[in-house]
């Protein structure tokens, strides 16, 4: 009797301990398994066909980083529709083509600094009104970005009707953000973050009825910092995450998945394109970018210096790319 109550117990034991297992699993609280010899913390862009975990590199499909195809010959479309409008919508010689930022701190920092380059430059059109509509109110997560109704949309809409703007006005948007869970598995936070981008976009389609482009950069490197104030989704793989995000959500767009239409009859979201990609750590990447702590102010926000380096790299994007040059340099 003593034995089989043993053996009874053994076997409750095991199998308390395989339901457990199996619910981490189910939560998505262990990591996803993978077999190979994939790299590990590489850029997405050095990777070009190369793997991370078993998904293929490259900033676009098929391991590449510049657009092609038909999504290219749409991206250059859309980039030449861009003429300065009126506060109504309307196109207008004497109207500004707007260029707003969205997200948290970061982005911030970074638009200023693009702001200071751009504004009075004979490289740049003279058209162009850029507002920081960064921070404020919070995070600016992209929680905060779906919900029309959250506070950070009244910081918004005292940037653009402040400089005598209207969100009619509003055509291009930098994005920069992140979910603001604590999810941080492979692929599982990327594929929540893709999904959650896209419904921000369609937001933005609603917010700014005459939007046509959102460029995303991905986010940089993070590194330690206040071990008290430092949010989860800042800590590194977070950050890596983020640009794989991106990645797939240009992706979807691509391929014509459902809710991400930027053309025809009904189109659902602005077409989202990457700018140039941030992340980065102290080995140089193929194009020659590194990032450090050194870099940052406090192992998240750039320092003085760092935030030159982004927004250089961003503005040489935007003088040099086919597409973005197109509303972007002085004709």
């Amino acid at each position: 009797m003593r034995t089989l109550s043993l053996t009874f117990f053994i076997a409750l034991v095991f199998f308390s301990c395989s339901k457990t297992n199996e619910e981490s699993v189910a939560s998505g609280s262990v990591s996803f398994a993978y077999n190979g010899s994939d790299t590990v913390d590489v850029p997405i862009n050095d990777l070009a066909t190369g793997t991370f975990r078993s998904y293929v590199g490259g900033l676009y499909p098929n391991g590449i980083n510049t657009p092609s195809g038909k999504y290219a010959h749409d991206l250059l479309s859309m980039c030449q529709s861009v003429v300065p409008i009126d506060t109504f919508g309307q196109a207008s010689a004497s109207g500004a083509i707007v260029f707003i930022s969205l997200g948290g701190s970061t982005s911030g920092h970074l638009f200023d600094s693009l702001k200071s380059k751009t504004t009075s430059n004979p490289q740049t059109n003279p058209n162009l009104r850029l507002l920081k509509c960064s921070d404020g109110f919070g995070s600016a997560s992209l929680n905060s970005l779906i919900n029309p109704n959250d506070p950070y949309w009244n910081h918004v809409s005292q940037i653009i009707w402040g400089a005598q703007s209207s969100y009619r006005q509003v055509q291009i948007v930098y994005l920069e953000s992140d979910d603001s869970s604590v999810k941080v598995n492979f692929p599982q936070r990327p594929t929540m973050v893709k999904s959650e981008l896209e419904e921000c976009f369609r937001n933005l389609k609603i917010q700014f009825p005459n939007i046509k482009l959102v460029y995303l950069l991905g986010r940089t490197k993070t590194f330690e910092y206040d071990t008290i104030k430092q949010k989860r989704f800042n800590k590194e793989p977070a950050p890596y995450y983020f640009g794989w995000a991106v990645k797939w959500a240009i992706e979807d767009q691509i391929n014509g998945v459902a809710g991400t239409a930027y053309k025809g009859k009904k189109p659902v979201s602005p077409l989202i394109t990457w700018g140039w990609y941030e992340w980065g750590n102290d080995t140089p990447r193929k194009d020659g970018f590194v990032w450090t702590q050194d870099d940052t102010r406090d192992g998240l926000h750039a320092s003085p210096a760092g935030e030159d380096t982004l927004s250089t790299r961003f503005q040489n994007f935007l003088l040099t790319d086919p597409a973005a040059s197109v509303w972007y340099v002085k004709h």
